[in-house]
């Protein structure tokens, strides 16, 4: 068991209409949490990590805690840098074991972001790694950025990426009251143009009412948001979507668990108690993703 790219998962979403469940792992809790609901429900582990992390961990120490998953749980896993802000960055991680990076240069200009991802893509190919690719460019009114099909076709063939994120109708910091509805006669456009290329979907985390409500009970302030529908998610499966990113919600649920055990029990200062408690939250919370809506369950 070890450290795995994404290509034979990938190559089994795209021909089986099923998606991988990219989770974000802020520490050790949530890393552990995310392979023991892998593994409940036979499900691949794809551990991913922002810069924000990367910062206050350390990339050495993120991948020696993967090991470490890898090693306690007898699993093959997929670490992944999220939202890699330099090529400078998406080569430390490489060079720190991590299996996968994404660069994200959007801000760019279409010549510029090339030019950086294909450094990335040869660096990591050379290492055995992979690449995922953003490209989108922003776009005026609350949708913020979206994704041209030919502009996707030209982009994937310059650099060589292995897979590709696309902005069709999801976007980060989307405008909050704006209808979250995904364009997937674009996505479908995409996925005909590149069949072989696996499409990454960034922001389509899903806020249930009583999710919301539970966490502002215990202090979030949080506003209900619009949802992409589990279904409209499904609906993009058929068209090469083969990852969704889950890091938001997970974070929301995580931090909500530790608050609400520390208000219930205030006389516990034992860490491993609260950690614990929002621990096994997230395990709940992740297997239920694994199975109704990534649909990546028995798949290992």
């Amino acid at each position: 068991m070890s450290i795995v790219t994404s290509e034979k998962i990938y190559k089994r979403c795209l021909n089986e209409d099923w998606a991988v469940g990219g989770f974000i792992g802020y520490d050790m809790e949530i890393m552990q949490a995310s392979a023991e609901a892998a593994m409940a429900v036979n499900a691949p582990v794809m551990i991913q990590n922002s810069c924000r992390v990367i910062d206050y961990a350390g990339a050495e120490f993120i991948h020696r805690m993967a090991d470490a998953v890898i090693e306690k749980y007898g699993i093959d896993l997929i670490l992944h840098l999220d939202h890699g802000d330099t090529v400078e960055r998406c080569k430390l991680c490489i060079d720190n074991g991590f299996s996968s990076v994404m660069l994200d240069c959007i801000e760019d200009s279409f010549e510029e972001n090339v030019r950086k991802t294909r450094e990335v893509v040869e660096y990591a190919h050379a290492r055995g790694a992979v690449v995922e690719g953003e490209i989108c460019h922003p776009v005026e009114g609350p949708k913020r950025y979206e994704t041209d099909v030919e502009e996707a076709v030209k982009y994937a063939e310059l650099t060589g990426c292995d897979s590709l994120s696309i902005c069709c109708g999801n976007a980060h910091d989307i405008a909050p009251d704006y209808p979250k509805t995904l364009d997937i006669e674009k996505i479908s456009q995409i996925h005909k143009a590149m069949p072989d290329m696996p499409l990454v979907l960034h922001a389509t985390s899903i806020f249930p009412k009583e999710f919301v409500e539970r966490a502002n009970i215990f202090g979030a302030c949080m506003k209900q948001p619009l949802n992409f529908g589990k279904e409209e998610l499904q609906s993009t499966f058929p068209y090469g979507v083969c990852k969704i990113n889950s890091a938001l919600d997970v974070k929301i649920l995580y931090t909500t668990a530790i608050r609400e055990y520390m208000l219930r029990h205030p006389q516990d200062i034992d860490p491993r108690k609260y950690l614990g408690y929002a621990k096994k939250e997230v395990v709940r919370y992740v297997s239920h993703k694994h199975c109704e809506i990534f649909k990546d369950n028995n798949r290992v």
